[in-house]
C-alpha cells in the first residue's frame, strides 16, 4: 500500500477505543478532525457519523479521496474510519460474518455518544460487502449472544466501487490454475479444515495475503452454485439473489447510494456497468427502498479507489456529500 496520496499537512485524527482491554480484538476507529480555524465562531459539534469501511489490504488513510471527503463534509457530520481484525492482511482470516459484528460494535458505541445523529456506513470495494451485509444479512452469532434479534440501525450505506471479487479474481488467474485452486479449497473445507490457510500460491497473487480456504472460496465463489458469502455484486447473478441482498435492504428501511466507478481496473470490459447498476436499484426499490437515486450510477473517469484528483474525485464526494443531505433532511 502507498500513503504518497496523501496531502502535505497534517490530519488530525481522534482515537476511539470501541472493545473492553480484556477482549482479545482491540477495535477501534479514528475520527477526521476538523485543523484548528482562525475564524472566531465556535464549530459546531457533529452528531452525525459517516463510518467508513475499507477494501481489502487497506486501512487507515490508505483510500486515497478520505482527507477530501473529510474535508468537504458539513459541519453535522464527521468521518470515522474503521479498523476492523480484517483490515491490512487480516481479510485472508476474516469473514463478512466477523466484519458485519465488528461493525455492529461500532455502530453501538457511536450511537450511544450521538443518540440523535444519523449513522452512514460506506464502504469501498469489499468495504461495499460488508455495508451491504449489514442492511441485509441476518443476524450473526456474536450479535445473537449479545442478546438482539436485529442488530443496531443505520440510516443509509454507500456502496463506492462494489465490485465483484469473484470476476476479479477470474481475470488474474489463468481458469486451470483458478479451478485446482477452488478444488484444493474445497477438498479442505470438506476435510474439515476450513479455516486452515492455503498454500502461497494461491492466495498471494491476489493482494498479497494468505487466506484462509473458507475465505477463499467465499471470495472466488466456484461454479456452479456461485454461492461464496462475498459473491454479491457479480454481473451474472440472477435478480433473486439482488433480492435477497438489495431488495432485504430496501425492505428494512434504509437510503442506498451505489457509486460505481468507470474506469475500475478490477471490473471486466465485458460488464455493463450502467445496467448492473440499474439492477442493483432495482432490486432495491422492489424491495421497498428509497433514496440516493439522484446520486447514484457511474462515475466516469473514476478508478476503483479514485486516486485521481480534481473534477471525479470531486464528483464522488459531491454525490456523497448530497446524499448526507438527503439523509439529514
Amino acid at each position: 500500500m502507498s500513503f504518497t496520496h496523501l496531502p502535505h499537512r497534517p490530519i488530525p485524527l481522534q482515537l476511539y477505543p470501541l472493545t473492553k482491554p480484556s477482549q482479545s480484538h482491540h477495535l477501534v476507529a479514528f475520527e477526521h478532525v476538523p485543523s484548528s480555524s482562525s475564524s472566531p465562531e465556535p464549530r459546531p459539534q457533529p452528531q452525525n457519523s459517516l463510518l467508513f469501511i475499507a477494501g481489502l489490504g487497506d486501512g487507515l488513510l490508505t483510500t486515497p479521496y478520505t482527507p477530501t471527503l473529510a474535508a468537504a463534509l458539513p459541519p453535522t457530520w464527521s468521518l470515522i474510519q474503521v479498523l476492523l481484525s480484517s483490515s491490512y492482511s487480516g481479510w485472508g482470516t476474516s469473514s463478512l460474518t466477523q466484519d458485519i459484528a465488528e461493525i455492529s460494535q461500532c455502530v453501538t458505541y457511536f450511537q450511544s455518544r450521538r443518540p440523535q445523529g444519523k449513522i452512514i456506513l460506506m464502504g469501498n470495494s469489499t468495504g461495499c460487502q460488508d455495508v451491504l451485509g449489514y442492511l441485509s444479512f441476518p443476524p450473526t452469532p456474536d450479535e445473537e449472544r449479545a442478546g438482539g434479534r436485529e442488530r443496531p440501525r443505520v440510516d443509509g450505506g454507500i456502496l463506492q466501487a462494489p465490485v465483484s471479487d469473484r470476476e476479479a479474481i477470474e481475470m488474474i488467474y489463468p481458469r486451470n490454475d483458478l479451478e485446482r485452486y477452488n478444488k484444493l479449497a474445497q477438498r479442505y473445507v470438506s476435510d474439515g479444515k476450513a479455516n486452515e490457510m492455503l498454500p502461497n500460491e494461491v492466495s498471494l497473487p491476489f493482494l498479497g495475503a494468505r487466506t484462509t480456504a473458507s475465505r477463499w472460496l467465499s471470495l472466488s465463489s466456484p461454479a456452479p452454485l456461485h454461492n461464496g458469502q462475498d459473491d454479491l455484486f457479480s454481473s451474472d447473478l440472477p435478480a433473486s439473489r439482488f433480492a435477497d441482498t438489495f431488495g432485504v435492504a430496501g425492505r428494512r428501511g434504509a437510503k442506498l447510494l451505489i457509486l460505481y466507478s468507470g474506469d475500475d481496473a478490477f471490473v471486466p470490459k465485458y460488464v455493463d456497468k450502467e445496467a448492473l447498476v440499474g439492477r442493483m436499484r432495482k432490486a432495491f426499490e422492489e424491495g421497498g427502498g428509497s433514496g440516493g437515486e439522484r446520486g447514484s450510477g457511474v462515475v466516469g473517469g473514476a478508478s476503483h479507489t479514485v486516486k485521481e484528483e480534481g473534477g471525479v474525485r470531486a464528483e464522488v464526494v459531491g454525490r456523497t456529500v448530497g446524499f448526507l443531505g438527503e439523509v439529514e433532511g
